[in-house]
């Protein structure tokens, strides 16, 4: 009888042995069994710097012009458009510009105005008591045209070119033509051998006559060129 009391104690203690073996083991597997765990966050990235729109900046005007705005002294012939064949000399200051008129029929007259840029506001009088106001656009270096009104004469115009100076035949320096003209539109024309031509300008065209024939010369648009009937060409080369 005491030796099955002792088994049955025996069997009890190696019971609870197995189940506390059992409860053990459950506990461990439970634990990571890598090291440190892996946490899986979310991040939003940072978008392309293609896909940015660009910072909105204010654009940098320049206030510098693109070349000197040629000065308007010198002799200057109209052709006409209203208001009569005749020959300006303006005289530049700054800004300030005079001129005086010669009509090729005689009359004469004056021109006070002030450079805008490139434009030419202008009031102007003759001796025949008319007079008006507009302004000039310098269009090129020798191309000067706008509208002009007064009282009687709404919608007005005129055009002047700068014909008096220097033009380079066939477009060579060493071939200089040195051109004057007057009021009523009398040309002469020095070679640089010296000889001369002589011709007259109407309205926006010059005739020369050289050895009983005449050429017709007409400038190009922007004036710096004048193409001659007989197949040549001068070039502007300057006032001087």
């Amino acid at each position: 009888m005491a030796y099955m009391e002792k088994t049955d104690s025996c069997f009890r203690l190696l019971a609870i042995a197995v189940f506390l073996m059992i409860a053990f083991a459950a506990h461990v597997s439970a634990q990571p069994s890598g090291g440190k765990t892996t946490t899986t966050t979310t991040t939003t990235a940072d978008p392309k710097s293609t896909s940015r729109s660009p910072p909105k900046t204010t654009p940098k005007v320049s206030t510098k012009t693109s070349g000197a705005i040629a000065s308007l002294d010198g002799k200057w012939w109209t052709s006409g458009n209203g208001f009569g064949d005749s020959e300006v000399v303006f005289t530049q200051n700054g800004a300030n510009v005079t001129g005086v008129i010669s009509y090729a029929d005689g009359r004469t007259g004056s021109v006070n105005g002030r450079m805008a840029g490139k434009r030419l506001q202008h009031t102007w009088t003759n001796s025949s008591g008319d007079g008006g106001s507009g302004w000039l656009e310098l269009s090129w270096n020798n191309f000067l045209g706008g509208p002009w009104h007064n009282q009687k004469v709404r919608d007005g115009s005129w055009t002047l070119m700068r014909i008096e100076g220097k033009w380079c035949f066939g477009g060579s320096r060493t071939r200089i033509r040195t051109v004057t003209h007057n009021a009523r539109g009398e040309v002469i024309s020095i070679a640089e051998d010296g000889s001369q031509t002589s011709g007259h300008m109407e309205g926006p065209w010059i005739y020369l006559e050289s050895e009983g024939l005449t050429i017709k010369g007409d400038m190009d648009f922007r004036a710096n060129r004048m193409n001659w009937s007989s197949g040549f060409y001068w070039n502007w080369c300057g006032r001087n």
